[in-house]
């Protein structure tokens, strides 16, 4: 049997020398810097802060609460103004578009289907083209299937063009 071979060993390399004193100061500095993060304040002019850390905001808000201020916003998270958010928000939403009321609604479906199959059926919304309607029965709810295409035309010409493009049926 052959003798085993040592694996060649690497000298250990030495502990690092440590920092002189003014050394040490510099890289702090130059990190605390580098965490810091400009603020834009309500009248335009710009402060650096600190970034801080989410038990620090949590801290802060329980503080904000306590004594009934409003805390001061962290720069490094991704709040934005009311104004421009609600603005953004409005902007998205289909305000110009009319919704039936439910009477509206309840007339149309039985001119629409009949009042045998309105009886288990009830038209609940038309929204953005989407006409939501509730079955019953599970014959009412196949029934409905069968008949979407008339469905579909029926509640047009009843409620006006283009206001119903899709059908969703929907159980209890």
């Amino acid at each position: 049997m052959p003798p085993r071979r040592r694996k060649p060993t690497t000298p250990q390399a030495s502990p690092p020398i440590p920092a002189a004193p003014t050394e040490r100061r510099a890289s702090a500095a130059a990190f605390e810097l580098s965490r810091r993060r400009p603020q834009r304040l309500a009248d335009g002019s710009l402060r650096v802060e600190r970034w801080r850390s989410r038990a620090r905001g949590e801290r802060d808000q329980a503080e904000a609460d306590f004594y009934g201020v409003g805390p001061e916003l962290p720069t490094g998270s991704h709040l934005r103004d009311m104004r421009s958010l609600l603005g953004e928000v409005l902007a998205g939403l289909p305000l110009e578009e009319e919704s039936f009321s439910a009477e509206i609604l309840a007339e149309a479906w039985e001119r629409a289907v009949g009042v045998a199959l309105a009886q288990m059926t009830a038209l609940l919304s038309v929204e953005r083209g989407l006409a939501r309607i509730r079955a019953a029965h599970p014959a009412a709810r196949y029934e409905l299937t069968r008949l979407k295409p008339r469905i579909i035309a029926a509640l047009n010409r009843i409620l006006g063009e283009g206001c119903v493009e899709r059908v969703r049926i929907v159980s209890r």
